[in-house]
Parts: structure tokens; C-alpha cells; sequence
């Protein structure tokens, strides 16, 4: 069976077999997928054959049961609202996507796994996403969306300038809001910012990702001008202290990660600025979880003048505490520390004089959300 020949339902549950959150109907089932396997084919329907675990078949009592009864499972696997948040399970993503609900989107609309004889790119460039050409741009969206073809209409719709990583359709609508890997993947559900949603459930919103140093309120205030959007309620926090700063310091383990590998992200870095990032990378590179202070420690290799540090994310706390002061008195030190004013400034939590307010970093440490986590990438 050719996944290319089936309806995009069917074709994108032969990827779905495997990347997919899935579990048994029943013990009975459980024991047989143990001695004979899945028993799934290609051209048969997923759902006859395991139990889908997604907002999609929530209703179902057993999808129903794990979700409820086994919060930590919830929590390790799916931002609040049910959107995945761990990779390897991108057939999660797009069931809740509506370019597959209601149109005829599937894995194949992008990707392709045998690359062509005359696909002009190295064997490792098509290997890396497995992507047909082009797909890696905005050809993947407009093959669909040809209304924003050309670069006055997508300049209209992105509010960016063509060309600018702020038009790149997957950076503002397949946001990194996926954790494998020990780094950022593009999230699978294709949607919409909404401050509503970051709020609501976690998951970072795509224009703060490449904004650090910007407040939800500044990105929900945009999105009301540019697309009619409602303005959630804000808490002060909300409305004074960038997001960056908001997700490095008080996030879950897995939102740091997402923030310190964003503080990497040259399109992020681009936009917000480099040098006040340092304070905060110095932090998760000293964070109780191993993955986060690779990370961190991974983007700070990205700031001139930091890029061989010797830091080992691995050592001692001890040793990481001498380490990172080290770093962050270099950084004060150079003339870089001071040169970008784009850090600088109460919603950063810098003082006039390029100082950071430690106090308010504190009050915000404290309001981490230090419940254990365990991403089931």
C-alpha cells in the first residue's frame, strides 16, 4: 500500500502508527499487542486498531480515564488544553490542526521519505526533517494559501517584511513549542497566536518566542490592532515583565528548556537583543534539570566573546555556582554587557544603568513551578 495513494486520513494514520500517543483498549488487547504486535496495516483506520490517546478522542472512557486519573501522564505529554508537547508525536499535533480537520492536509503534504533522484540537496539536508523541497519554506503553507503568495500580500498578512523571519509562515503558525531531542521542535498543530491560549494552558505563543523582551500585553495589544483579537485579562506581571523572562524564571522544566533554547534561536536573538540574555542563560545553565542547562549552555555558546567558556552543564552545583558567576562577571565586564539597548529597561528587569534588579528575579524564582516532570519524548 502506497501512504501516497490513500485519503489524507488514512495516509497520515501510517505515520500516526507509531507517532502517535496511543495505549491499549483493554488488558486482553494489551496482552496481544505484547505477543503479536499492533496488528495495524497501512489503508486501515488507527482508531479500529489502538486506542488514540488525543482531545480528539477524549469522549472514548479509557482516553478519558488515563487523562484524568493519571494527571502526571497528562501533564508530561500534552500542554493544558490537550495540544502535545513532546516530540515523536506529531500525528497528536495535526488531529488538532484544521488544515486536517477540514481541509485534506496530511504528514505527506510536506514531507517525503525517499528522497528523489533529482532533489539537488545533500542526502544529511533531506534527512534532517525528511522535507520535500521547498517545503521548508513558505511553499509548504501557500500550496494551500495562495492568496499570500507574493510579497505585498504577505507582508499584509505577517505584518513583517517579506523576507523577514517575521513572514516565515511555520515561525508565526507552527511555533518550537514541541520538547525532544534536548532542543525546540515546531509544533504540529497548526494554529494562531493568542495570549489566551499561553495563559490558559502554558504553551508559549508564537510572537513572544522571537520578542523575548516583550510582555504578553505589548503581544496581545498587536494582535487586537493587527487581527481583531481579544485582549485577555493580564496580571501585572503580564503586562510589565518580557516573556522570556517570565518563562526562564518561573516556568515548568519543560518551558525553561523551550526558553533557553529560543534565547539561541538567531531569528530570536535577531529581534530581542543578545547581550541581556546573559543573566538569564547564566540561571538555566545552573537548573536543577540536566536537559535545561545543556540548553542553556548550548545558546550561550551564541553571544560574541562567550563562546568558549569551558562550562560543563554536567559538573557539581558547586562547581557550576563558581562557573556561571565567572561568566557573568565577564559579561558585565565587556563593553558588550552595555552596547544593545534593546534589553534594557524595567520589562527585562535592568535599572537605567544596565544593572540587573536581583530582587525582582528572586520574587520571580519564587513563583517557579518546581513540580517534577518527566517529558515522555
Amino acid at each position: 500500500m502506497n501512504p501516497d495513494d490513500l485519503p489524507h486520513v488514512r495516509s497520515t494514520q501510517v505515520c500516526g502508527q507509531c507517532h502517535v500517543v496511543k495505549t491499549a483498549f483493554d488488558e486482553d488487547h494489551f496482552a496481544r499487542w505484547l505477543a503479536q504486535g499492533s496488528g495495524f496495516r497501512p489503508g486501515q483506520d488507527l482508531d479500529e486498531v489502538v486506542q488514540v490517546v488525543s482531545n480528539q478522542h477524549r469522549h472514548q472512557e479509557g482516553v478519558r480515564s488515563l487523562l484524568d486519573e493519571q494527571p502526571d501522564f497528562h501533564r508530561s505529554t500534552f500542554w493544558e488544553g490537550g495540544i502535545v508537547r513532546v516530540s515523536g508525536r506529531e500525528y497528536n499535533g495535526l488531529l488538532e490542526t484544521p488544515c486536517f480537520q477540514r481541509g485534506e492536509m496530511s504528514c505527506l503534504s510536506c514531507h517525503r521519505l525517499h528522497q528523489a533522484q533529482d532533489d539537488p540537496r545533500e542526502r544529511s539536508a533531506w534527512a534532517n526533517d525528511q522535507l520535500a523541497p521547498g517545503m521548508e519554506t513558505n511553499r509548504a503553507c501557500l500550496q494551500c494559501h495562495e492568496r499570500f503568495a507574493g510579497d505585498e500580500a504577505l507582508a499584509r498578512h505577517s505584518r513583517h517584511p517579506a523576507g523577514s523571519s517575521g513572514s516565515e509562515c511555520m515561525n508565526c503558525h507552527m511555533p518550537h513549542t514541541t520538547y525532544g531531542l534536548l532542543k525546540a521542535i515546531r509544533s504540529h498543530t497548526v494554529d494562531s497566536p493568542s495570549v489566551a491560549v499561553d495563559l490558559e494552558t502554558g504553551r508559549p505563543n508564537a510572537c513572544n518566542l522571537c520578542h523575548l523582551d516583550r510582555p504578553l500585553a505589548w503581544t496581545a495589544e498587536h494582535l487586537q490592532r493587527w487581527y481583531d483579537v481579544p485582549v485577555p485579562e493580564l496580571g501585572d506581571d503580564a503586562r510589565r515583565v518580557a516573556a522570556g523572562v517570565r518563562w526562564a524564571l518561573e516556568g515548568d522544566a519543560g518551558v525553561r528548556a523551550l526558553a533557553a533554547w529560543s534565547m539561541g534561536w538567531p531569528p530570536a536573538r535577531e529581534a530581542s537583543g543578545t547581550s541581556w540574555l546573559v543573566p538569564y542563560l547564566a540561571e538555566l545553565m545552573n537548573d536543577p534539570y540536566d536537559a535545561v542547562r545543556m540548553i542553556a549552555t548550548r545558546s550561550l555558546a551564541a553571544t560574541p566573546g562567550l563562546e568558549a567558556t569551558g562550562f560543563d552543564p554536567l559538573a557539581e552545583p558547586e562547581a557550576r555556582a563558581v562557573a556561571t558567576r565567572r561568566i557573568r562577571d565577564r559579561w558585565e565586564g565587556s563593553p558588550a554587557a552595555h552596547a544593545d539597548p534593546r534589553g534594557r529597561g524595567d520589562r527585562t528587569l535592568f535599572d537605567e544603568y544596565g544593572r540587573l534588579q536581583t530582587a525582582e528575579v528572586a520574587r520571580l524564582l519564587e513563583q517557579r513551578d518546581v513540580r517534577p516532570l518527566t517529558l515522555a519524548e
